[in-house]
Parts: C-alpha cells; sequence; structure tokens
C-alpha cells in the first residue's frame, strides 16, 4: 500500500451497503478506495441467504413498523424496484420474485454479485483492500483525512467523500447489551464479528450523531446455551416456528403476537429481559422439519439441532409430562395451560420445548442521516463530505422489519452516488432519484 493515497471517495465496508456505494461511485466516474477490516470481503451479506426483498407497499411497511423512529423506511420500499434492476445488470438473481413474509424479494448469488461488482469497481480504475484497519479520521474544508493500517505499515488516505458502511454495532458486546431490559443479559451475535460499531465511532468523532434510543434490532430465536462457531448455524439455531408456537415468561403468561413473526418475537423477548419459555406443537415440529423455511432453505430439524448443540430443550408426551421439566428452568406452566389459547396452539400430542434468548443480526439504531444519506451533526446539519450507508444507518426500522440486504443495497447505492457527485463539485449535493 502507497505511503499516500488520494481517490475521490473513500468506502469503508465490503458488505452489499459497502459493495453498492463503490460501484455506484465508480459508475460516476470518480476513483474509489474500498477498505475492508476483515480479511475477505462480503459483511454480513456473505452469511445471509441472499434474499433482496421488502415490504409489498408503504402500508405494508407501517402495518409491521409503526416504530417512532422508523423514519427512513419508505426509501427502501420506494427503491426496490430500481435497486433490483440495477444488481440484475450484474448478475440476475437465481429465483423468480417470490413472497416472503410480508413482501417480496428475489434470491441473489452473493458471491457472485460480489466478485461481478468488485470487477467493476476495479476496471475504473478502484481499488478494494482487506485486512486495512482505519485507526484515525480527520475532517477539514477539503474532505478527510484518514490513516489507514495494513500489513504493518500506516499509510495517509485523502478523499473528497467518505461512505461508512461498517455493518453497525452489533458485533459490539455493549451494544448488544443494551438492546435488553435491564442489561442482565448478553445476547449472542447472529452476524458478521466485525460490525463492531466502527462506524458509529468515526461519525461521532466528526460530529456525528448515533440514536442509541432506538432500541430496535433485526435477529431471532435461539434456545439458551447454544454457541455458534459457524455461518449455518444461524441458520440452524434460528427458531422460525416461535410464530406458530406460544411464548410465556417465567410467570406463564403470554406477552407476544407470536404470528408476527420470530424476528419480532426475538424483540419482544428482549423487552421483558431477554429470557423466555417456548412451546409448539407436534405438527409444527414436523412441519417447520420437512418443509424448507424459504426457496433454497435446507431441510432441518432444528430442535433437535440445538439440542445436540447444547441447547436447553425438551419434549414430552402430553403438558402435565412438561409442567416439571419446565420448573425446573424457572417457569410455572399450569397457569397458561389453563388458558385455551395455549392449548389450541401446542395441540394435545407431543409438546416441544426451548428457552429461548434473543440472538442479534443488526441493530437499528445508528447513525442519523439526512434523505441524501449525509450524516447530520447535533443541529441536523449534513456533515459535508460524510455519507451512511446499510447497517450503519439510524432509523430505518424501530419495531418491525422490511429487508436488510435491500435496505443495503438502496442506501448504499444512493450514499455512493452523492458521495460521487460531492467529490466532483463543491456544492451540496441533492439526493439522486437512483
Amino acid at each position: 500500500m502507497a505511503a499516500e493515497l488520494a481517490p475521490d471517495v473513500v468506502v469503508l465496508g465490503t458488505g452489499m451497503a459497502g459493495m453498492c456505494a463503490a460501484t455506484a461511485a465508480v459508475e460516476q466516474g470518480a476513483q474509489v478506495l474500498v477498505l475492508e477490516r476483515a480479511p475477505t470481503i462480503g459483511g454480513s451479506a456473505a452469511i445471509s441467504g441472499g434474499y433482496v426483498w421488502t415490504a409489498r407497499n408503504l402500508d405494508s411497511l407501517r402495518n409491521e413498523d409503526a416504530g417512532e423512529f422508523q423514519r427512513h423506511g419508505h426509501f427502501v420500499v420506494e427503491g426496490y424496484e430500481d435497486v433490483k434492476r440495477w444488481l440484475t445488470g450484474f448478475t440476475p438473481p437465481v429465483t423468480e420474485e417470490l413472497p416472503t413474509l410480508y413482501g417480496r424479494g428475489h434470491k441473489f448469488d452473493i458471491p457472485l454479485l460480489f466478485g461481478t461488482m468488485a470487477g467493476t469497481i476495479v476496471s475504473a480504475g478502484g481499488r478494494i483492500l482487506v485486512g486495512a484497519e482505519v485507526t484515525d479520521v480527520e475532517r477539514d474544508s477539503d474532505g478527510v483525512t484518514l490513516s489507514v493500517r495494513r500489513d504493518g505499515e500506516t499509510s495517509t488516505v485523502r478523499a473528497r467523500s467518505l461512505v461508512l458502511a461498517t455493518g453497525g454495532r452489533q458485533a459490539d458486546p455493549e451494544a448488544r447489551r443494551s438492546l435488553v431490559e435491564g442489561g442482565a443479559l448478553l445476547p449472542p451475535l447472529r452476524g458478521n464479528r466485525f460490525s463492531r460499531g466502527y462506524g458509529a465511532a468515526i461519525a461521532t468523532g466528526l460530529g456525528g450523531r448515533v440514536n442509541t434510543a432506538n432500541k430496535g434490532f433485526y435477529g431471532h430465536l435461539f434456545a439458551a446455551g447454544v454457541e455458534p462457531i459457524a455461518p449455518i448455524d444461524f441458520i440452524i439455531f434460528s427458531l422460525f416456528q416461535s410464530s406458530e408456537g406460544v411464548l410465556l415468561d417465567a410467570d406463564g403468561r403470554r406477552f407476544v403476537d407470536e404470528k408476527r413473526g420470530d424476528h419480532n418475537n426475538a424483540a419482544a423477548v428482549a423487552a421483558i429481559g431477554g429470557r423466555a419459555l417456548l412451546l409448539w406443537s407436534q405438527d409444527v415440529q414436523e412441519r417447520v422439519s420437512t418443509t424448507p423455511w424459504t426457496v433454497g432453505t435446507p431441510l432441518m430439524d432444528r430442535w433437535l439441532f440445538s439440542r445436540d448443540r447444547g441447547g436447553r430443550t425438551a419434549s414430552a408426551a402430553d403438558a402435565a409430562e412438561l409442567v416439571p421439566l419446565v420448573r425446573e428452568w424457572g417457569y410455572e406452566l399450569q397457569t397458561a395451560l389453563e388458558d385455551e389459547a395455549v392449548r389450541g396452539r401446542i395441540g394435545a400430542g407431543r409438546i416441544f420445548a426451548a428457552e429461548v434468548v434473543p440472538a442479534v443480526t443488526m441493530t437499528f439504531g445508528g447513525i442519523e442521516v439526512d434523505d441524501a444519506g449525509a450524516a447530520v451533526d447535533g443541529h441536523g446539519e449534513p456533515i459535508p463530505g460524510l455519507f451512511v450507508a446499510g447497517g450503519d444507518t439510524s432509523d430505518i426500522y424501530h419495531r418491525g422489519y422490511a429487508g436488510g440486504l435491500c435496505a443495503a443495497a438502496v442506501t448504499g447505492r444512493r450514499a455512493g452516488t452523492v458521495a460521487a457527485r460531492l467529490a466532483a463539485t463543491s456544492e451540496r449535493v441533492a439526493a439522486p432519484n437512483a
């Protein structure tokens, strides 16, 4: 790496947001340098299912997420069709458009997509450097100056624009702990271990704001005690069947409408301290073990995997047999069994159970931005030359979720386009229609 580099735009991060930002910037004619802390590109997208999806319309988004901090989700819904066509220009999706939850989307081959984007970036004169740690960032009227350490050497990078696309704060243990009421439980990480809030730290150092009041997150329920050791475990351990089961607190009370989905159930469990009892019927167990959760998802018995990997799980021939088992875990079940709705959901046959905790994939509270994706200061004014994308962006969602890869693609493309335009002019740039 040279002692000093002077690209037009620097992008931090190579997940969906970062790769889209860098690609959009080179499409605008900018010279781009992409820096990735991890040893390979891909970020959270590389360990995802590859589905670029979002809510079907704004009404669906509002029904899913009526949270007070849900401010930027409309950009994702409104930008879906255009960003889908743009991504398809690099590599066609591997599925037709499919319904998913309350929306629709396509599955993309993420390694192929990113490989094609990398070729676009490099062939336009850009560079992608992995294993690169940014140790300092300063800003002046001409742009930003970064100190970058790689392979034991420190170099200086000067650029007109900087795009933060480091993936969010979820790999920071204290950030995860703050999402759980009371802070006693440290939720497991279900995502990229390099997304430790580096983007947020840079933004605050340059005068930006981070909305830690937004405690929303995307994640799924794991059986207490399991420990992910490979990306496939993020799928294996996710108890999607909670949407068809019953969630109870320690006193045996239901506290959530489970039908809203496992991702919302995970947030509900976090809101009561981070632990709950999940029950589901034999019928549900058989169905989720023999039917793919989404197209392309391998068939698996998540309860069995969780049991064999140390998760707190049980099954019983009937409710009476289950009562003493879960009492040892600290849950009183008898009152719940007197509830007709509970009995209807768990059925009359064998019952499956797990003590569950929320596993966190992505935080929703991050760097506050304006409608052009620029980081804002304490007065709500945009910070010149500083842009934000993907999981680093605050308030795309709050109390619901409508797709992470689509949000990353839309905000990444927007940030890269505006950053490149700013690099070519000293005037403030309006948000693109891209």
